[in-house]
């Protein structure tokens, strides 16, 4: 059975979101204010913190669809690829989590400024 909603569509949104951001801080950037700024930088970290999930289970999918023999690879060992793959996105995981961690003094910081 084929999932509800495609995975892939969603992380489309959020990067699409994200670009809308990026374009809105700099289009907007003289009518910005710290506050808003703190408060964006809250939601990223928010954001940030919950990428380690999806990476998480992102490999444990993988491996799951590679016991029910549904994954094949062009060159080499399912096993080992998926084994490999599995670790990358763990490690991934663990370097997000630690980007999360690296943003709580800056949303800090943000949240007690003011703005004029």
């Amino acid at each position: 059975m084929a999932a509800k909603t495609d995975p892939a569509q969603l992380v489309r949104q959020a990067r699409d979101v994200i670009e809308e951001f990026n374009r809105v801080v700099l289009d907007d950037a003289q009518e910005l204010s710290a506050p808003a700024l703190s408060e964006s930088t809250q939601v990223l970290k928010s954001l940030v913190e919950r990428l380690p999930q999806a990476f998480e289970q992102t490999a444990d999918v993988l491996e799951l669809l590679a016991k029910s023999e549904k994954v094949t690879v062009e060159q080499g060992d399912v096993k080992t690829e998926v084994v490999t793959t599995a670790v990358e996105l763990r490690t991934v995981a663990a370097d997000n989590e630690q980007l999360g961690k690296s943003l709580a003094n800056p949303a800090s910081a943000l949240f007690l400024m003011g703005g004029r």
